[in-house]
């Protein structure tokens, strides 16, 4: 287990990382708001757009990569070109379009507490006027509201985190030092250091929900799709190739625990719902009980995140979560196929600026 870093006199408390690829439109505005808590360094990932010229001028320190060599290799490669863990304890590695909110990073270090090695900040879904109405935008905001609040809190207290955000997340440089790669075998980056960290007890992985961050999620059903799809498939290449739930750890227990939730969602609920419909004196009946449940939640959810459209977007909610079962089957047999990658490709969502 990991303790606090020794020797770390001379090195700042934190800086910010970003990797980018095509991202002139969104890029200023991160560093921006980046800069003003800590100093910020961009890797372009061979852009063909002025990504770099609009970073530097906003302030960052910026490495042109002239290939496009995916996510996880453009960070190890700016993590060693920047010299970042020899003059800071600690780096947030967030996304071209992420916006931390001021105290992102002091709420963060807060939470880097003797062995803890990563902090993970509150995903907050960036729903402006433009996407106001947007059902994917709206799914999205709903799903990390709940993922956040009944989830992540239980796995942080019992050093379980299962996920951690690739877009707002705070590492220790020695613990990045020892999980970046620029071979990553997994589709999804922040997968294969997540899994790392527990299997070789590198540290413990914390919530912390006052260091929010403003993200910006796909707008499109097509776009919406395949960045579901990428993410559960890195999930399922790293419940397999780390052998999840064959060693008696809590990780591992809770893990399978969570496993079987995903089996109930996808196959178990659809069938006692068609057969509730079958069996049931009315089934209009039934579908209205069933609306009536949504409908609670997307309320709940409502009030929780002050966003009183969803309610009316309930119908949207419901279509979106059944999208979302398909996406768990398609990606169970996508890892299936190629439960390794050789290589990460960066294939990023329309951005709105």
């Amino acid at each position: 287990m990991m303790g606090g870093d020794s020797g770390t006199a001379t090195r700042r408390p934190a800086c910010v990382l970003i990797a980018s690829r095509n991202g002139q439109g969104q890029i200023a505005t991160a560093v921006a708001q980046a800069r003003t808590q800590a100093p910020v360094f961009v890797v372009s990932d061979g852009s063909t757009d002025a990504t770099a010229e609009v970073a530097r001028a906003a302030g960052a320190e910026v490495l042109e990569l002239d290939e496009n060599v995916g996510k996880p290799a453009a960070i190890a490669r700016a993590f060693d070109h920047f010299d970042i863990e020899s003059r800071f304890e600690t780096v947030a590695v967030i996304d071209d379009d992420t916006r931390v909110e001021p105290g992102f990073i002091r709420h963060g270090l807060l939470s880097m507490r003797a062995g803890v090695a990563i902090v993970v900040g509150k995903t907050v879904s960036d729903w402006t006027h433009q996407v106001r109405w947007n059902p994917w935008v709206a799914a999205r905001a709903f799903s990390y509201w709940k993922y956040q609040l009944f989830i992540r809190r239980g796995q942080s207290a019992l050093n379980v985190m299962t996920c951690i955000s690739g877009s707002n997340s705070l590492y220790r440089t020695s613990l990045l030092a020892q999980v970046v790669s620029e071979n990553t075998p997994y589709i999804v980056d922040d997968t294969y250091w997540t899994l790392e960290t527990h299997r070789r007890k590198l540290g413990r992985i914390a919530y912390a929900p006052k260091a929010r961050a403003l993200i910006q999620d796909p707008t499109t059903g097509a776009d919406w799709y395949r960045q579901n799809l990428r993410w559960l498939w890195g999930t399922m290449q790293g419940i397999h190739g780390h052998k999840i739930g064959r060693k008696a750890t809590l990780f591992d227990i809770t893990y399978l625990g969570l496993i079987f939730d995903w089996i109930v969602y996808v196959l178990a609920l659809p069938v006692m719902l068609v057969m509730t419909f079958v069996l049931a004196g009315s089934p209009v009946r039934a579908g209205l009980m069933y609306l009536g449940g949504y409908l609670l939640w997307a309320v709940i959810g409502a009030i929780a995140l002050r966003r009183w459209r969803l309610v009316l977007m309930a119908p949207a909610l419901i279509a979106v979560d059944w999208l979302q079962r398909v996406n768990f089957v398609h990606a169970f047999f996508k890892t299936i196929r190629e439960p390794r990658v050789e290589r990460c490709a960066w294939t990023s969502p329309k951005r709105f600026a």
